[in-house]
């Protein structure tokens, strides 16, 4: 379902969570359609190239893009309903449609869900032999044949791992009514590895102007993480090298380990999770992503989520989505205040 312009800046203008400060316009187009081929881990070719521009606007259709001065209270809009979600660990909005969330279970199923921020599942989308070891984490971002979804096989908690992927596929249409099957999906995986040994880690980056992919590691509660940036564009068939960024300055002593970050839709900065708390890293309009791994963090609100590991702005970036890896987990939004 490909929406015009103007269809799409009402959609978030007759939006209950606007009235925040900051704005400023991101650009998104519909997503292109992937290639043939993918499955079994083979790159897929993408789709005709779209137009990506820089510091938070990707695309041709125009949507307004906020951020909060400050938050509300996290408040519970629903409980994941379906059954077979049961160890959610990665969530982030959609850019195509408008309202829906995609998420992910942890470990080796790469199978993305779409969720109404009540939890009811609206539409399931399959990788066929993707080969997924641990994924953990995803985001949405620009792509060149329009917006993207980024699975981030990124986790390492079974046992130390000498190489990690990150796997793409177009962003799909979500059906308004929904859908009762599993659509089969080709996708792109992309190898990489760590110039300094092997990291576990939960937290997936995507610039939202540029695309560029960045990786936020786990280490035990109380120590703090980095940040790891993948090449971009990343080598479809040799293995990418991750280079380090910075050190973060959290999770802060007392605070459980990062299991989850988000990028702001139009630039603005980004979000880290941890078991216990959660962090903004805010920047002014128009700075670099990267510049954000420098700045002082400040705490926002979560809401009470059993083993906390989903986080994720709204695509308006007025507010922010969050959710648990258990059965039946509740969804936690947050709006400005």
């Amino acid at each position: 379902m490909v929406r015009t312009r103007a269809s799409i800046l009402a959609l978030v203008l007759s939006s209950p969570w606007l009235g925040c400060s900051g704005g400023s316009t991101r650009t998104t187009g519909a997503a292109g359609a992937t290639g043939s081929g993918g499955t079994g881990g083979t790159a897929a070719t993408s789709g005709t190239a779209g137009t990506t521009g820089t510091s938070g606007t990707a695309g041709t259709g125009a949507t307004a893009c906020g951020a909060c001065a400050t938050y509300g209270a996290a408040v519970r809009t629903g409980q994941v309903q379906a059954a077979e979600i049961s160890n959610l660990s990665g969530m982030a909005a959609s850019w195509r449609n408008p309202g829906v969330l995609f998420a992910l279970n942890d470990m080796t199923e790469a199978r993305v869900y779409a969720l109404a921020p009540d939890g009811r599942l609206l539409a399931r989308f399959a990788l066929a032999s993707a080969g997924a070891v641990d994924l953990e984490d995803m985001g949405v971002g620009p792509c060149s044949g329009g917006t993207c979804v980024y699975l981030a096989d990124i986790g390492g908690n079974l046992s130390a791992r000498t190489e990690f992927a990150i796997f793409r596929i177009a962003e799909p249409a979500v059906p308004a009514a929904g859908s009762t099957g599993t659509t089969m999906v080709t996708f792109e995986r992309f190898r990489f590895a760590y110039p300094d040994g092997s990291h576990n880690a939960e937290g997936l980056l995507v610039d939202p102007g540029s695309g560029a992919i960045y990786v936020v590691t786990k280490l035990a509660a109380g120590q703090a993480s980095a940040v790891y940036g993948l090449p971009n564009p990343l080598s479809a068939t040799a293995l990418n090298m991750a280079r380090k960024i910075a050190d973060l300055p959290v999770p802060r002593p007392g605070d459980m380990p990062a299991t989850a970050a988000s990028a702001h839709p139009c630039g603005r900065g980004f979000l880290v999770r941890t078991g216990n708390t959660a962090y903004e890293f805010r920047i002014a309009a128009g700075a670099a992503l990267e510049s954000a791994f420098t700045v002082t963090p400040t705490a926002v609100p979560v809401g009470a989520e059993p083993q906390s590991e989903a986080i994720s702005y709204r695509t308006d970036g007025l507010g922010y989505y969050s959710s648990g890896e258990t059965a039946s987990a509740p969804i936690f939004a947050v709006a400005c205040q």
